[in-house]
């Protein structure tokens, strides 16, 4: 194999921000953990390539609150892209982010080729609800980018994941057609990895053979392998994953300490 040099991609999820500037989710104060997020980003990783925000961006879903993320991402919008979660506003997203959520329709997807590799965002919000789905439509449309490239390696990114997390109160209100995925990704294996938000926790699995991996929250922290919600205290995290050339790629957890 060539090694070359890899494209390095930034994963945020589960902001869960609120509008003003002290607002908390399950009593944590979440707007000082994004800024400790960016804040070690800056540090460690400035010359990412790419920045994906998978869903609950904005846990009020209200136009000031993504306005002030805008504003905290600064010169990384050109190199941003956003997908929803449970709690966004489609609408809004697409007002406040024109340039990062890709594809018209209404559903906010959106699909980059970067050195060698695909990388698709795929929206799993069912409006008014927190499990989430893709639908036949959306569904299609993934199909129809993978047989475009065949031979290309891909790069999944949506909110809810589609596989079990160990803990029953979160797999209840995981993916929905998550089998349906499956049966696209069995039959397109150049998907080699999916990233996820959606549980507030880092896990791992597979689905039809492409490594799944779900990633912590910048807002509060969910408890692992329980049975009902649980906080668990703990820093902010993000996901750093690098692509190369040749189709293999690594990817890691980065926590930091909360301002």
């Amino acid at each position: 194999m060539t090694s070359g040099m890899p494209q390095r991609i930034v994963q945020l999820t589960d902001c869960h921000l609120f509008s003003g500037p002290h607002g908390d989710e399950s009593g944590i104060d979440t707007w000082p953990r994004l800024h400790a997020v960016l804040q070690d980003l800056r540090r460690r990783t400035p010359d990412f390539d790419l920045l994906v925000v998978t869903g609950d961006t904005a846990h009020d879903e209200a136009l000031a609150t993504y306005e002030a993320v805008r504003e905290a991402l600064g010169e990384w919008v050109p190199r941003l892209r956003i997908v929803p979660g449970n709690h966004d506003d489609r609408a809004l997203l697409r007002r406040v982010f024109p340039e990062s959520c890709g594809d018209a329709g209404e559903r906010l997807t959106f699909h980059a080729g970067s050195a060698g590799w695909q990388l698709i965002g795929l929206d799993s919000q069912l409006t008014g609800e927190t499990p989430g789905e893709l639908g036949d439509e959306q569904l299609a449309w993934l199909r129809s980018r993978l047989e475009a490239v065949p031979d290309v390696s891909t790069l999944l990114f949506v909110h809810h994941p589609p596989i079990e997390v160990g803990s029953p109160w979160l797999d209840e209100i995981g993916l929905q057609d998550a089998d349906a995925l499956g049966r696209i990704l069995h039959e397109f294996p150049q998907v080699r990895l999916v990233a996820c938000g959606h549980v507030h926790q880092e896990g791992s699995g597979s689905l039809s053979g492409a490594s799944v991996h779900t990633t912590p929250a910048v807002g509060p922290q969910f408890r692992p392998h329980t049975g009902v919600f649980e906080i668990e205290p703990g820093p902010p995290g993000y996901r750093v994953i690098e692509l190369y050339p040749d189709g293999r790629w690594s990817t890691g957890v980065v926590r930091c300490a909360a301002e």
